[in-house]
C-alpha cells in the first residue's frame, strides 16, 4: 500500500468534532505479530547513529528554512513522486506562519530497523521497552536498510515532533516518509493527558475528561509510519468515556445553562505559559461592538462556571471567543481562576 509521504498534524488542537474517532483498525499492540530487529539510540553503532541523526536534522532544518527544495532533494524517489518541491515549500511555509518560530531542534530518539522478514511489501517493527507504554511501532520493509528518527522542537507554547522514515540510497540516507505534528502542550505529553483523562473519568467528571482526551488524541498522531505505545491506552479511554450531553452529536452544540441557551461552535484545550485552559467558540448571529460582545462572553463564562464548577480541577483559565456572523474575526474574553476577568 502506498503511503502518503508528507503529512502534518495541525498545532490548533481545538476541534472536538473529531472526538472519539481514534479507531482500532490498524493500530498496533505490543503483542501483535511483527517482524524485524530494532536498535534504539545507544544500541546503534556510533558512526551509523551520527549519520542518521545528521541526515534527519539537515532535512528538518532545510524544510523549515528559506530553501525547502533542499529538503525535497533529500527525499527518496518514491516520496518525491507524491509531491513537489513547490508543494513542500508551501506546506512548510504555512506551518511556519501559523506555528511561529521553531527552536531547539534536536534528535529525540533514533530507531535502526534490520532483519525484516516476510513476504508483505510493508510490515511493522516494535521498538523500545514494553513497560509503561514506552514502545513504538514503526513501518518497515523487508530487505531495506532503514531507520526512523524523531526530531523534537519547541514553539511558544507547544512541543513538536518531526518523524522521519529513512531508507538507504547508495551512500546516503533518504526520507521515505515525513510527518510533523504537535507532541505536547505547555509540557503536557500525550501520556500525561491520557492519564489525566482517565483520572477525570474515574472521578465522575466526563466534561473535563472529554476535553483532555480530545487533545490527547491529536498529540498521539505521528503519521502513518510511526505509532506511539500509548495509542492503545488512548483507545481504551475512548471506549470507556461516556460523552457529556453538551458534547454529544455534531457541532454547533446548544448548551442550556441557568435558563439561557448558548450556541457553541467548538471547545477545546489550549496552553499558555505553563497553564492549560478551555477555549470555547461562540458564533454570533449579530454584531454591534466589542463592549456588547464582551458582556455576552462574560455572561457565558459566569453561567459555565456556575454549572461546571469542577472545570477548575484541571483548567486554570477559560477563554470565550465570540465570532462574527461571517467568521471574519472575533473577540475573546479571558477568566483566570482566583483572579477573575482579565482586563484588556
Amino acid at each position: 500500500m502506498r503511503q502518503p509521504r508528507v503529512t502534518t498534524t495541525s498545532g490548533r488542537l481545538l476541534l472536538l468534532a473529531g472526538l472519539l474517532v481514534l479507531g482500532t483498525n490498524g493500530a498496533a499492540r505490543a503483542a501483535d505479530a511483527t517482524t524485524g530487529l530494532c536498535r534504539v539510540d545507544d544500541e546503534i553503532a556510533h558512526a551509523r547513529r551520527a549519520a542518521l541523526d545528521d541526515a534527519a536534522l539537515t532535512f528538518v532544518r532545510a524544510a523549515l528554512g528559506p530553501e525547502p527544495q533542499k529538503a525535497y532533494a533529500m527525499m527518496a524517489t518514491e516520496a518525491q513522486s507524491t509531491t513537489s518541491a513547490k508543494a513542500l515549500g508551501e506546506q512548510m511555509g504555512a506551518l511556519n506562519k501559523t506555528s511561529g518560530a521553531f527552536e531547539n531542534l534536536h534528535v529525540v530518539h533514533t530507531y535502526l530497523v534490520t532483519d525484516v522478514g516476510g513476504d508483505a511489501p510493508q510490515t511493522r517493527t516494535i521498538c523500545g521497552t514494553l513497560a509503561d507504554d514506552k514502545w513504538v511501532a514503526v513501518a518497515s520493509r523487508p530487505g531495506a536498510d532503514q531507520a526512523h528518527v524523531v526530531v523534537g522542537a519547541q514553539t511558544k507554547n507547544n512541543d513538536w515532533a518531526f518523524t522521519l522514515w529513512l531508507t538507504r540510497a547508495g551512500s546516503e540516507w533518504r526520507v521515505l516518509n515525513f510527518h510533523v505534528g504537535v507532541s505536547g502542550i505547555v509540557g503536557h505529553t500525550p501520556e500525561a493527558l491520557v492519564g489525566l483523562a482517565r483520572q477525570e473519568r474515574e472521578a465522575g467528571h466526563p466534561f473535563n475528561a472529554a476535553i483532555v482526551l480530545a487533545t490527547a488524541q491529536g498529540l498521539v498522531n505521528r503519521g502513518p509510519a510511526f505509532q506511539l505505545g500509548v495509542v492503545p491506552a488512548a483507545q481504551a479511554e475512548v471506549q470507556k468515556l461516556q460523552l457529556p450531553a453538551e458534547l454529544q452529536g455534531k457541532p454547533p452544540f446548544t448548551w442550556t445553562m441557568q435558563g439561557q441557551s448558548y450556541t457553541v461552535a467548538d471547545a477545546g484545550l489550549i496552553g499558555v505559559g505553563k497553564e492549560i485552559g478551555i477555549l470555547i467558540v461562540l458564533p454570533q448571529t449579530t454584531w454591534t461592538d466589542e463592549h456588547d460582545v464582551d458582556a455576552k462572553n462574560r455572561a457565558f463564562i459566569n453561567a459555565f462556571i456556575a454549572t461546571h464548577p469542577d472545570y477548575s480541577r484541571v483548567f486554570n483559565f477559560i477563554v470565550a471567543r465570540a465570532v462574527k456572523p461571517d467568521n471574519s474575526s472575533g473577540f475573546a474574553t479571558v477568566y483566570e481562576n482566583g483572579k477573575g476577568f482579565v482586563k484588556k
